[in-house]
């Protein structure tokens, strides 16, 4: 069920692929996207000890139907904010999207005018290097925020915000925000503390990533 991988994954791989071959093992790859495929390949991690295997799909299917569809934002929100009734004040606050594969959310340098809460699907966050190069640094799935720090500080996108599968957001824009902040007092609190908690757990994320990188 993976949809894309990034570079500090793809060093992890790098790790396991050399570990199994002080081993003797081999890997064993499964339901590789042709995309995937391609990164692996180009990592020189897929050559003949390395196994590419197609089973599994009808125990995923199965998982899928029994776990049934995603929680509605109401239901997300409310464990989120700790109340189902600042849940649906900033329910209604927030606009529906649905977007398609590969479309664009927010480019890198625009201003930032709206965070996102994802309901369904799956966001790349996309950085593009001085010298051109576009690097994909990590994906972010279901029942996260995306675009907050952007739409807080009022600073330019750090980044560009992709869809890499059809995907289901809901959008606080800037307006909404700042009526938020000044008729709801305690329910901007609330938002900005769910904040803080989302942002701690990324930076425990990217310090975690930068301790592989160094190994």
């Amino acid at each position: 069920m993976v949809t894309g991988i990034d570079s500090s994954a793809m060093h992890s791989f790098t790790q396991i692929k050399r570990a199994a071959d002080e081993l003797g093992a081999r890997l064993v790859l499964v339901n590789l996207s042709p995309e995937l495929r391609e990164s692996f390949r180009n990592r020189k991690l897929i050559a003949d000890d390395v196994i590419l295997a197609d089973g599994e799909k009808e125990v995923i299917a199965t998982h899928l139907a029994e776990s049934g569809t995603a929680a509605s934002l109401r239901d997300w929100l409310t464990q989120a904010l700790g109340s189902a009734e600042y849940a649906e004040q900033l329910f209604q606050l927030c606009e529906r999207l649905e977007v398609g594969k590969d479309t664009t959310i927010a480019e890198q340098g625009d201003p930032a005018h709206s965070m996102h809460f994802i309901l369904e699907g799956r966001i790349g966050i996309i950085v593009k290097m001085d010298d051109g190069r576009m690097i994909r640094v990590r994906s972010l799935g279901p029942h996260t925020t995306i675009g907050e720090m952007g739409l807080i500080t009022r600073q330019k996108r750090s980044a560009t915000i992709k869809a890499e599968v059809p995907s289901v957001l809901y959008e606080l824009n800037a307006d909404a925000y700042e009526r938020l902040k000044r008729e709801n007092g305690a329910l901007a609190q609330a938002l900005l503390t769910y904040i803080v908690r989302v942002m701690a757990e990324r930076l425990s994320f990217a310090s975690k990533v930068i301790g592989v990188l160094r190994r």
